[in-house]
């Protein structure tokens, strides 16, 4: 509270909002997975990623340098690609930099989130559902991982839409990862068309995300992974 002595009154100063969202947060999963911890643009496998998706690599590099702007303006990010092709490390990096500039983030997997959704039905604590929707719509930064992996039953989709059109209507922004199913890059050699997730999450859920987050930043080729752990077998 802010003491005006000359008034006789006092008020909340313009940092009572935030302070307010910090502590909401604090109840999300906000922890950076411990292989994805200390990442940099200048440490491995970052310099690899940059070497075969120069463009999405500088623009994740651009919107960490700029992340008290974009996350004001609402706006996110998605990556969209092959498993295994740096994803995630990318995802991470916005995370990690909000972070350090203090900002408010709760970070899920697809289906830990909906975990975590489910866990609420049925206690006794009245409203306790409405109360995570509600930190889930309004924490700085939204980052999912794996948006797509759930099963887009019913019940899924309602609950998607629930925080997506939140975050959307609140102008929070969230960064998501997908990895590309098979049957999207089956008998094609362009560029994948994320058409298929739309169909996966419905339009209106896709539709808003594209507003929010733009274009897919598109990561292809081999599995990484594959390729560490035969690299760790030969040594």
């Amino acid at each position: 509270m802010v003491l005006d002595w000359d008034r006789n009154e006092s008020y909340r100063c313009r940092c009572w909002p935030e302070q307010v969202q910090r502590r909401r947060s604090k109840r999300l999963s906000r922890e950076i997975p411990k292989r994805f911890r200390n990442i940099g643009f200048e440490r491995e496998p970052v310099p690899s990623i940059a070497r075969s998706a120069p463009d999405v690599v500088r623009n994740v590099r651009s919107y960490c340098d700029r992340i008290d702007e974009m996350l004001d303006r609402g706006e996110g990010m998605w990556f969209l690609g092959s498993p295994g092709t740096g994803k995630s490390h990318l995802a991470y990096l916005i995370s990690q930099a909000a972070l350090a500039r203090s900002r408010s983030v709760a970070i899920y997997t697809g289906p830990r989130l909906l975990d975590e959704i489910r866990r609420t039905y049925g206690e006794d604590e009245s409203g306790a559902t409405l109360d995570l929707i509600d930190r889930l719509t309004t924490v700085e930064l939204l980052h999912v991982e794996d948006l797509a992996v759930a099963r887009p039953t019913d019940w899924v989709l309602e609950q998607l839409y629930n925080i997506i059109n939140g975050r959307y209507e609140n102008e929070k922004s969230i960064v998501f990862t997908c990895d590309l199913t098979g049957d999207a890059e089956e008998g094609s050699d362009q560029l994948p068309s994320p058409s298929w997730l739309a169909r996966h999450i419905t339009e209106r859920n896709f539709s808003r995300l594209t507003e929010m987050c733009g274009d897919p930043q598109l990561l292809m080729g081999a599995d990484n992974r594959h390729f560490y752990r035969r690299h760790e077998w030969e040594s």
